[in-house]
């Protein structure tokens, strides 16, 4: 069936409806919480650049709620991260299966690819290509769980993995003691790039072995609609509830900026309704910094424990932050940068396909010392806005 303008503001008030009450139903089922409650303290073992070798990147924010939306509306041109090539598009059509990661207490607080502030606790993820923010439904292809995740960051590039969740993400589809899972991934469609879209994306969770009719959801919220609503009126819905303001260049607000605006929600994360038989981790497991290819909670090894890439890298050398540059044409650009990094980074400069015409693709390993959010944000106010902290 065709769905006309008419039917999709149907369908997107009722999943306002819809939202409203699950937003009222987790406040009346939670806890009292403040804004200035604290992200955890990660309880891997914790890091030193003596030991490692290299300093973690300070974050731009230390609050369990941080901030949602705030970034910048992103594509980018192709980009090589160890002699692969991405071409980030738009694909309407894209579905594909394979291996998904997560990643949590190490990176929330730290800028995302699009600029936005990593929140573990919301359901996001990174994808190599789709653009920036957009939408994507993950599905757990071992139990049916099925979620609707934000796109704002960029990865992951290691291990033939195709997209990287959040801790929370992890957690809704029931993969986060495994560290990796057999996913499919579909595109939905781009999201707004202000406002909260947590309630929207809470009610696009589809249980594996629930009633379709009914998708696991509280009596309650049934209430307000009987029917699934389509992954296309929900996103209308988060575009209805966005509010559109203006940022800085090019849509990305300063490092001090961002510490000092205040969280946008004072309720808690809002909480899923999981089956009955469904097993909810009851501890995060989050490694140490820095960005390298133990850093996202996925093993070379099928249903290993994602503790075990402690492990790898207490046995290993640690890697400097590295950042993607990507591909510049202008050679004026290119000497600036050249001058900029000298004393902060190795600075590699690669040329790029013929088929792809003039310019060079650059890539800088950042000394132990430098701040990768400062860099990258220093390198997007010289003009290198397709610029981002390569996460394995």
């Amino acid at each position: 069936m065709k769905l006309t303008a008419d039917t999709l503001r149907g369908k997107a008030t009722n999943i306002a409806a819809l939202v409203c009450i699950t937003a009222l139903l987790s406040a009346c089922q939670s806890g009292s919480t403040t804004h200035a409650e604290l992200a955890p303290e990660p309880d891997a073992p914790a890091f030193t650049s003596a030991e490692y070798g290299v300093a973690a990147s300070p974050r731009v924010s230390n609050l369990k709620q941080v901030r949602k939306g705030g970034g910048r509306e992103h594509v980018g041109k192709p980009y090589k991260v160890r002699g692969n090539w991405y071409y980030p598009k738009e694909e309407p059509n894209y579905s594909k299966s394979g291996k998904a990661s997560w990643y949590g207490a190490n990176f929330h607080g730290r800028l995302t690819a699009n600029g936005e502030v990593y929140d573990m606790y919301h359901l996001s993820a990174a994808h190599p290509t789709f653009p920036l923010p957009s939408y994507a439904r993950v599905t757990n292809k071992e139990n049916g769980h099925s979620v609707m995740v934000r796109i704002n960051d960029r990865g992951p590039f290691a291990h033939g993995r195709i997209v990287d969740l959040s801790s929370r993400a992890a957690d809704v589809l029931d993969f986060k003691q495994d560290g990796i899972a057999n996913v499919q991934v579909d595109y939905v469609g781009r999201a707004p790039v202000e406002g909260d879209d947590s309630e929207v994306l809470m009610a696009s969770f589809r249980p594996g072995n629930a009633d379709p009719a009914s998708d696991g959801l509280a009596s309650g919220v049934m209430v307000a609609s009987n029917t699934r609503m389509d992954d296309r009126a929900l996103v209308q819905t988060a575009f209805l509830g966005s509010e559109q303001t203006g940022a800085g260049m090019p849509g990305v607000r300063s490092l001090d900026a961002i510490r000092t605006a205040a969280p946008t929600a004072t309720r808690p994360a809002p909480a899923f309704s999981m089956p009955g038989n469904a097993v909810t981790p009851v501890a995060f497991a989050p490694v140490p910094t820095p960005r390298s290819d133990l850093l996202s909670y996925a093993s070379e090894q099928p249903k290993s424990r994602a503790f075990s890439a402690l492990a790898s890298l207490a046995n290993g050398q640690a890697q400097a932050e590295v950042i993607e540059i990507g591909v510049l044409t202008d050679s004026k650009l290119i000497t600036r940068i050249q001058a900029m990094t000298a004393q902060i980074g190795q600075l590699e400069i690669d040329a790029v396909p013929a088929q792809m015409g003039e310019g060079a693709s650059l890539t800088l390993a950042l000394n132990s010392a430098q701040s990768a959010d400062r860099v990258v944000q220093m390198l997007w106010d010289a003009g290198a806005t397709d610029a981002f902290v390569l996460r394995d």
